[in-house]
């Protein structure tokens, strides 16, 4: 190979060369501001993801406490109404025992009447034969 012939050859390879750096480098360069647009979407949709999720959070939150409210409300009610239950019992309870101690007392009392009006007649009746 001559002298021209070589340097036909490396004029076309540097050419070439060049050529595919500035093909390359255009690339590249392209390649590198797609990247960066997609970083970017992805930063966007991660931001918007990140509030969406903290959006239906809150409202899950909201939810649970309606939903706690109502379980302790419906507590609540029920404690009440044992209690008024227990009170009712308690007083029932307390009337038939109070009734029964009347009556006992009553009877007690009779009793005693009778025994104290049959000690009267035979104190009379001991006074006379004296």
């Amino acid at each position: 190979m001559d002298a021209e012939s070589l340097a036909q050859v490396e004029h076309i390879v540097t050419s070439a060369v060049t050529s595919l750096r500035q093909v390359l480098g255009t690339a590249v360069t392209g390649l590198r501001q797609e990247l960066a647009r997609t970083a970017t979407e992805l930063r966007r949709e991660i931001v918007d993801s990140r509030e969406e999720t903290k959006r239906h959070t809150g409202v899950l939150v909201e939810g649970l406490r309606h939903e706690l409210q109502l379980v302790a409300e419906g507590l609540q009610l029920h404690i009440e109404r044992r209690h008024t239950e227990e009170r009712e019992y308690t007083d029932r309870q307390f009337r038939e025992t109070r009734a029964l101690i009347q009556l006992s007392y009553q009877q007690l009392h009779q009793r005693v009447e009778t025994l104290e009006r049959d000690v009267g007649v035979l104190k009379h009746r001991l006074g006379n034969s004296v």
